[in-house]
């Protein structure tokens, strides 16, 4: 079964690495990603919305985005990777708040992810920081989570400083509901090709209907129905292009109720329909 879900056990505090694979096709996870491009340039696409990483930007991908990192041009591409759960930074209670604003909570489906460009922040820093961060993962000298950890609050404090005021204002009290509540991503994402009702999903939190529906459009931008229908036409083009399966197989692969709705809603998504996509990268 087709899954979008990135599992990692993250049995240590982070995942921190330099890679040149731009093979990270479509997933999302519970943790926060930062990327830093330290040479060439990759394609971010993230939420239906694409951008261009050169080098020397450093970019900040929320928790729970479904994104896909692709080559940009045809030269060398190397950059760091930095995956760490928020929630285990120990921010000072203080700031917790804030922090959350900044990098958890999403209210718009029109949030992207957050660029940092190298006319906004000093390259030569940037670089020394995120090079510290991988050579104190990799030797592990003593003390060296919690200078990994000072340099991750240096990158988000640049982040923060970045964001339009009215971003950061975002204040919503939650209950405590809230975090057992983005479990019901992977659900989705393990069951999309089943019928999924709203009212089931909302009684899995243990919320109301309305409650549910209003909390799932602030934390990811749009309804869950329309959730539930980009997820199932992302795993649809996957099998699009990448297989020869027929329509027939794949509208019911992905939770469709027939091709005939398949390739409606596809059209509506992508202006073309299936069968018009498969001969384009034939093409």
């Amino acid at each position: 079964m087709m899954q979008f879900f990135e599992y990692i056990t993250m049995t240590k505090q982070y995942d921190i690495f330099y890679t040149d694979s731009v093979n990270s096709p479509l997933h999302w996870h519970y943790y926060s990603e930062i990327l830093y491009i330290l040479k060439g340039s990759v394609t971010l696409i993230c939420n239906n919305t694409e951008a261009v990483l050169n080098e020397g930007d450093l970019c900040y991908i929320y928790p729970l985005q479904l994104h896909e990192i692709r080559k940009a041009r045809h030269l060398e591409v190397n950059y760091a990777v930095l995956k760490f759960d928020i929630h285990n930074l120990h921010i000072p209670q203080a700031y917790l708040l804030k922090f959350y604003n900044c990098f958890i909570h999403r209210t718009r489906q029109n949030d992207f992810a957050i660029i940092l460009t190298q006319n906004q922040i000093c390259r030569e820093r940037m670089e020394t920081l995120i090079k510290d961060i991988v050579h104190e993962f990799t030797e592990k000298h003593e003390f060296y989570a919690l200078q990994i950890q000072a340099h991750i609050f240096s990158l988000l404090i640049m982040f923060a400083r970045t964001m339009p005021e009215e971003r950061k204002c975002f204040e919503e009290q939650r209950g405590d509901n809230h975090y057992s509540f983005h479990h019901i991503l992977e659900y989705i994402d393990t069951h999309s090709a089943e019928p999924l009702e709203i009212q089931v999903l909302a009684d899995m939190c243990h919320m109301s209907y309305s409650y549910f529906a209003k909390l799932f459009r602030e934390n990811y931008g749009r309804s869950c129905k329309e959730y539930i229908t980009y997820i199932r036409l992302n795993k649809a083009q996957e099998l699009l292009l990448h297989t020869d399966r027929d329509l027939n197989d794949i509208a019911l692969e992905t939770g469709f109720f027939d091709c005939s709705h398949f390739i409606r809603t596809y059209k509506k998504w992508k202006g073309i329909t299936p069968k018009q996509e498969r001969l384009k990268l034939s093409n």
